[in-house]
């Protein structure tokens, strides 16, 4: 029986690519410590191209700061390097949060310490030569992510809406023509996964192109609707009595393929016949807007 080969991710590819140019071009300027080049690509090889740019980002300039200081201090306080340390991890930190960068903090302690650890006389070389092989490391990760199709998570948020737009009528009819009280927690786990892909597909807008601001506040509009319609619902579920079922929204119910008994429909006169109906009016509302926008491309 044949063994089947494992999965290989578009990202596990990307990563080991980066990983063999960022050592080939460190190998170029002779590196004394291209693993920093190799780590620096590890790091920088996120998801999306904006999670990238955060690694990046916190990379270069945790490790400038805390390059720099170090080079500083081992030779301010040589001889004194438990002081030394103390008073530039101090000075750091407040440095880092005055700048805004607070982001870089943990890296650019690491970083201070190990070159306050290393000899006077080669602090500054190996501060630099460690900025130099991390950024070498960052910019190859980055252009491997941005060049080889960078993730794009589009299509499956639009798949995740046409599931929850195929669930709730089952939830309608369980509700409203059967009386009974459906559990609406898959409903809300399904809108919290959308949620985190939103988050996720907005990361992916870094270089600001028009085109994709225009997707996220229209997938962030298809949000909000599924959010009514779910509020609606959960408010039908709050009601003692759901109220008798108006024509209209019996006509409506009708349309989306729900059988309903022609005994059902009759004109609201209770109160709970005019709250019943204006929820159930709100979650087909939204529910036909979200069916709409969700065709969209």
């Amino acid at each position: 029986m044949g063994h089947l080969l494992p999965h290989i991710g578009l990202r596990t590819v990307k990563t080991g690519l980066a990983v063999a140019l960022a050592l080939f071009f460190a190998d170029l300027r002779s590196s004394p410590a291209a693993i920093f080049a190799a780590i620096g690509a590890i790091v920088a090889m996120n998801r999306t191209v904006g999670d990238a740019f955060q690694s990046c980002r916190t990379q270069f300039f945790g490790i400038l700061l805390g390059a720099g200081f170090g080079a500083v201090f081992v030779n301010l306080f040589e001889g004194f390097r438990y002081i030394g340390v103390g008073l530039g991890l101090i000075a750091l930190i407040l440095l880092c949060v005055e700048l805004k960068l607070q982001f870089a903090v943990p890296l650019a302690c690491i970083v201070f310490v190990s070159i306050c650890l290393s000899p006077a006389d080669e602090a500054f070389f190996y501060g630099a030569n460690r900025l130099l092989d991390t950024s070498i490391g960052l910019a190859t990760a980055l252009v491997v992510n941005i060049a080889l199709k960078p993730y794009n998570n589009r299509a499956r948020i639009t798949e995740q809406f046409t599931h929850f737009l195929q669930a709730v009528p089952a939830y309608v009819e369980t509700r409203v023509i059967c009386g009974r009280y459906p559990d609406l927690s898959p409903l809300s786990r399904q809108l919290a996964r959308i949620a985190e892909e939103l988050s996720i597909f907005e990361k992916q807008n870094v270089f600001r192109l028009p085109d994709h601001r225009t997707q996220a506040v229209y997938l962030r509009g298809c949000e909000q609707l599924a959010n009514a319609l779910l509020q609606e619902l959960t408010a039908l579920c709050a009601m003692d009595e759901k109220g008798r079922l108006s024509p209209e929204n019996a006509e409506k119910l009708s349309a989306l393929g729900l059988h309903v008994p022609d005994t059902l429909p009759a004109p609201p006169q209770s109160d709970a016949d005019v709250v019943g109906n204006y929820h159930l009016s709100g979650l087909l509302q939204a529910y036909h807007y979200l069916s709409e926008f969700n065709l969209m491309e």
